[in-house]
């Protein structure tokens, strides 16, 4: 059987590599000139950093943890939640720095009375999306905010008004909190810092042909044959596995003969698809403390802006700090040209580290909302989005056509290895026809 494969990220990869060990012909077709989809480890500032996909989210139980270990990538764990103590530094809109511990209070208060809401009232809120939920918050159902100090206050908002945004990659308003779809594997959450996931699909992709630079335009199935027509000609197979992101099925950039049945156009029409952008840059020197893993930087912007930094001093003892916007945030920080994007980063950190914070000296920036094989960075749950719309998505069509990609994962959505656990399933799908 000769199978043809859609994208060569963690889900057309992880496919491919089911299906050779399995003895069959697989050849993949990615449209950019690398593979990885929507990881990309980039190391042009020194360190190896990831402008994608970066962290394995629950190492405990995940299959990308022995794959990394196996490839020989490294990584260092990240304390999102400050549990050790000294893991954030946050500062208020004028650069006042806050007090760690009272900071950190208000994000925990914040996480145990969402989770008391979604527990006890569901369905009290006007809609299910996550902006209702913080306005019952908000409005007293919940009310844990007597005493709390200014700190604990502003860390609160920063959980309830951003936060949220960068986890979903949305606004508040458009995602649901559909409680008990997305699952967190334990463990914590571990930065891939030496060799990056770029290290981990190359491992991962020995011995499957891969063809790159050749975008797929349309996509014709039969009862004997499936054509995939590409702007390098047309390839015929027995089977297609389509792995591309949920933003470019959403686009129609590729198009099916015959048309998707409507139940699956629907369900792709239904979903959310994210964005989430990050800028790096690299100083001539550190002038910051290495011992915080994150810095958060409580903007008066609208939408926010610069208010999270992941502190790569800390992780591998280089001067970069990386700048990450989520939601709103994301798509505004496309409308901003390079120059000012940086000169907005420098402008918040002298306000949290003084006047004499130096330019950098080079920086990368991602615009995965722009890119034509991406088109956004990860699926999040729309509110609208039926319960049973991810999992019609993954649904084969005649046979012959297969779905796999972060987005057809019921639980582990929004991450890498979900993504890599799609590819498996669909492979075995292919390989019980």
């Amino acid at each position: 059987m000769k199978i043809i494969i859609v994208g060569a990220g963690f889900a057309g990869v992880a496919a491919g590599r089911t299906l050779v060990d399995a003895g069959h012909e697989v050849v993949i077709f990615e449209g950019r000139d690398r593979i990885g989809g929507r990881t990309h480890t980039d190391s042009s500032l020194g360190p190896d950093i990831d402008f994608g996909g970066s962290w394995i989210h629950g190492p405990h139980g995940n299959p990308l943890n022995a794959i990394a270990k196996a490839a020989g990538a490294t990584w260092k764990w990240t304390d999102f939640k400050n549990l050790i103590g000294d893991s954030v530094m946050a500062f208020d809109t004028d650069g006042t720095q806050l007090d760690t511990a009272e900071y950190t209070q208000g994000i925990h208060d914040y996480d145990g009375a969402m989770a008391m809401l979604e527990g006890s009232i569901l369905g009290q809120a006007p809609d299910d999306s996550i902006k209702s939920m913080a306005d019952l918050y908000a409005a007293g159902l919940v009310d844990d905010s007597a005493g709390e100090s200014y700190a604990t206050a502003k860390g609160n908002l920063f959980t309830r008004k951003i936060r949220f945004q960068y986890e979903n990659a949305a606004s508040l308003e458009e995602s649901a909190y559909n409680v008990g779809a997305y699952l967190k594997l334990p463990g914590g959450d571990n930065l891939l810092c030496g060799g990056g996931y770029r290290r981990v699909i190359t491992h991962l992709a020995r011995g499957v042909e891969i063809k790159l630079s050749l975008a797929v335009k349309d996509i014709k199935y039969a009862d004997d044959r499936v054509t995939v027509c590409t702007d390098q000609g047309d390839f015929v197979g027995d089977a297609c596995l389509v792995t591309v992101p949920l933003g470019v099925l959403q686009s129609g950039n590729i198009t099916f003969d015959p048309q998707l049945p409507a139940e699956k156009a629907a369900a792709i029409d239904r979903m959310g698809m994210g964005n989430y952008e990050k800028i790096a840059l690299k100083f001539p020197k550190i002038f910051w403390p290495t011992e915080p893993h994150r810095i958060n930087f409580l903007s008066d912007h609208e939408p926010p802006l610069y208010n999270a930094w992941l502190n790569f001093a800390h992780f591998t003892g280089d001067p970069v700090l990386v700048c990450y916007h989520g939601g709103p945030m994301a798509q505004y920080s496309n409308t901003i040209e390079d120059e000012d994007l940086i000169a907005g980063c420098v402008e918040t950190l002298k306000k949290m580290f003084g006047p004499d914070v130096p330019d950098p000296v080079s920086y990368i920036r991602t615009r995965w909302a722009e890119d034509e094989f991406s088109l956004g960075s990860y699926s999040f749950t729309k509110v609208g989005q039926l319960e049973g719309d991810r999992d019609e998505l993954a649904k084969p069509v005649a046979q012959k056509l297969f779905f796999a990609g972060e987005a057809t994962h019921p639980n582990f959505y929004g991450t890498v290895h979900g993504a890599y656990e799609s590819g498996v399933r669909a492979a075995r799908e292919i390989l019980s026809v």
